[in-house]
Parts: structure tokens; sequence; C-alpha cells
């Protein structure tokens, strides 16, 4: 069955394009203020790297980050080492529209916060190009 029809057979109730809620990620705790969280982190990182400990992919875009010996460092979030894993993942999808990881933010930026993931700053480096993005970012590169 085409997507296009199971679309029609089941509209889906969600409006993608509406501002999203983070306070519904919460899970009742009072003092976990996902907007304020979300603040914080960008005003404090222009860089956030949401990786996994054992995953191939970002050890390998991690390790092309040190290379550029960036300043402030980049803000690594181990997904698999927190309790609300799922929930990042969800809403690194909605959010960015790329669930995978890891996933390179650029908290300032305005056309779109992920630049990706390895592969995608693999050609973004052969290409000569992600010095130029993270400088734009408001990081200072001293490396590579």
């Amino acid at each position: 069955m085409a997507l296009d029809r199971v679309q029609e057979d089941h509209p889906s109730p969600v409006d993608w394009d509406a501002e999203v809620d983070l306070s519904v990620f919460s899970a009742g705790v009072e003092d976990d203020n996902w907007p304020r969280n979300v603040r914080e982190l960008a005003d404090r990182y222009p860089i956030v790297v949401f990786s996994k400990t054992y995953c191939p992919f970002s050890k390998r875009a991690k390790a092309l980050l040190e290379t550029y010996k960036l300043s402030p460092p980049p803000k690594i979030i181990e997904v698999d080492l927190r309790s609300d894993a799922g929930i990042l993942k969800q809403l690194l999808g909605r959010l960015t529209g790329r669930s995978t990881f890891p996933n390179v933010l650029l908290t300032r930026r305005m056309d779109g916060m992920s630049i990706g993931g390895s592969d995608d700053i693999y050609e973004l480096h052969d290409n000569d190009k992600l010095k130029g993005i993270l400088q734009q970012a408001g990081v200072q590169v001293n490396g590579v």
C-alpha cells in the first residue's frame, strides 16, 4: 500500500508545524524544566552532540570534532546512558528530523540546528566546509 494512501486512510492527528511543548516530556517532575534546560544548553554550548557510547558512527564523529580543537568544546550527551533515552530519540526526531546517532547540533544556527551525523560532518570536512560552519556557529577552531 502506498504511503499517501495510508495517510489518506489515517490522517495524522499531529500538527508537525506546531511549536513543540517540551514540558510534556517532564514526566510530571516539577524541577524538570525542559524549555529552561534547552535554553541553558544553547547558551553554554554552541555545539551539542547526541551520541551513543557503543556506536562506531558516534565515535567517528566525536573523533573528527576533536581534531578541530574547538573552544568551547562540544557538549557530548551520551543518550544510551540516560534513563530518558527513548524520549530524547523521539524529541530529536521531532525537532531536527533526525533520530539516528550521532546527531550534531549547532544551537545558534537559524537555518536548522542539525548538521547531520558522522557521514554528513565528514562530507563537510572533506569539502572544506566544516570549519566555516563551526566558526559561524560561534566556536573558535584551533586545529585541523
